[in-house]
């Protein structure tokens, strides 16, 4: 059942998908038919500005629309009135959102890739960067950052989401309630990770090493980061999916 939910995720946001997925070539295409033309730095400027943009407002977006459908459409009732619970809907939709940032983001590493080799730094990078910079740090790096990236457009979908369906439970003000809501769980949020700060100083710490390159030397230097604010965190997204369900039954009803 859940893999027929996801499915009907994607392929009702397919026409979405695809047109911003077109957008976005023709955006690359026409920077790289700038090169030669306009600035080095410009161009490379103009290709990664939107993105920061982009992704978290495509997220919030998408979070909305994927239930506003089920409300317009009347399916959600219908969903749950089957042996199908919240929990199948709601992490579909997390998934389907989840599926399109991979994509989006691959697909921005792939023109990234593509705009520094027509502008010639691609070659910099290779003659001077990458023999001093180990192979296995750079790995782990854009590893770390791609997971960092998800997990804060997860955390933005959830939030969207409950707001929204939360909101639901309102015949009056509803997009005073989401903005409210919206505010209160990040307030909520930094409560949560000060408290992990305070009380949960007992994990152990996380070991991050940096590189910097002084005199073409590559020195490394171990960072050391608290774990409790991320724990606490983690446990506070949990907690919200739970009651994401929970509010999606009883939303439902009203």
């Amino acid at each position: 059942m859940w893999w027929q939910q996801y499915k009907k995720e994607i392929l009702g946001n397919r026409t979405e998908l695809l047109i911003l997925t077109g957008g976005y070539l023709l955006w690359t295409l026409f920077l790289v038919s700038r090169v030669g033309r306009w600035d080095a730095d410009a161009i490379i400027a103009a290709y990664f500005a939107p993105v920061t943009g982009i992704f978290p407002l495509w997220t919030a977006w998408t979070s909305v629309q994927l239930y506003r459908q089920e409300w317009r459409e009347n399916t959600s009732y219908l969903m749950l009135s089957l042996p199908v619970r919240a929990r199948t809907i709601t992490s579909a939709k997390l998934a389907m959102l989840l599926t399109g940032a991979v994509g989006f983001m691959l697909l921005f590493a792939v023109g990234g890739w593509l705009i520094f080799e027509r502008t010639g730094i691609w070659a910099e990078m290779r003659a001077e960067l990458f023999p001093i910079v180990p192979l296995e740090y750079r790995v782990k790096m854009s590893l770390l950052v791609f997971g960092l990236t998800l997990a804060a457009l997860l955390v933005i979908a959830l939030v969207v989401q409950f707001t929204y369906v939360f909101s639901r439970l309102f015949n009056r003000l509803r997009f005073v309630v989401m903005g409210w809501s919206w505010v209160l769980l990040f307030w909520l949020m930094g409560l949560a990770a000060g408290f992990g700060l305070r009380w949960l100083a007992f994990l152990p710490d996380f070991h991050l090493r940096l590189l910097s390159v002084r005199n073409r030397i590559p020195v490394f230097e171990v960072v050391t980061i608290e774990s409790g604010p991320f724990v606490a965190l983690a446990l506070f997204v949990v907690a919200l999916y739970a009651l994401l369900n929970a509010v999606l039954e009883r939303a439902v009803e009203v």
